[in-house]
């Protein structure tokens, strides 16, 4: 279960397993959606359709939850970006067997990233890409305990950061811009070293449970 701890409120996650064993595609979410929808990626893979479907349903779900009609189609902008309705943030991330959506009103919270993974070590020479010397070594030590999903943690915090900072800039933010302070109570800090910047860190929670590594991040409409 994913912890819907992971957001102050009022944020709603929403999240779907996904069974692919047999070999075969669900897109019953994909031919659920809105036409407008469907078009982003009507020229894909199966497999992709459904990512795609099933992680735009779990948004749906988040925002009804919020109390927004489902009849706003939630398209895609720059790089990829989810276009929220008007008053609303949220993100989306999707990976092998799990779906996620995150969404909250701008009135709370400026923005927010999520992104989650496999609870496994990242594959050789990826750290090296995305690490910055404090990080290796924060990295480095958790292994010795065990902890080999460390360097995986690192990577969903980064990309979670970049989810939360690219609405508010429209800027790309590298894996070297963020600095990120990973504490053991389950919340991090991305000190983002990219200037000019709206805000000098952004704070984020992790989780680590039902074989996967989720980090989310937000930004209070007012930063502390």
């Amino acid at each position: 279960m994913i912890d819907r701890d992971l957001f102050p409120e009022p944020a709603r996650v929403v999240y779907m397993y996904t069974d692919q064993s047999n070999g075969d595609t669900d897109l019953s979410n994909y031919h659920e959606l809105h036409p407008e929808e469907r078009i982003v990626v009507s020229r894909a893979v199966d497999s992709r359709k459904g990512e795609f479907g099933d992680a735009r349903w779990c948004a749906h779900e988040a925002l009804r939850e919020l109390g927004v009609d489902s009849v706003h189609a939630i398209l895609r902008g720059e790089r990829g970006m989810p276009l929220w309705p008007e008053g609303y943030t949220g993100s989306l991330t999707h990976t092998e067997g799990l779906r996620i959506a995150v969404a909250a009103p701008t009135s709370q919270l400026r923005s927010v990233g999520i992104d989650a993974e496999p609870a496994q070590a990242l594959p050789e020479g990826v750290l090296d890409q995305i690490a910055r010397s404090q990080e290796r070594h924060w990295v480095d030590t958790q292994k010795v305990t065990g902890k080999d999903w460390a360097d995986r943690l690192l990577f969903c915090a980064k990309e979670a950061t970049y989810k939360a900072w690219f609405p508010m800039t429209l800027r790309w933010l590298g894996f070297e811009d963020a600095e990120i302070e990973i504490r053991p109570d389950g919340t991090f800090i991305a000190y983002i070293l990219a200037r000019p910047t709206p805000v000098p860190f952004i704070e984020g929670r992790w989780v680590v449970r039902g074989g996967y590594v989720c980090a989310g991040t937000f930004v209070p409409r007012v930063a502390r």
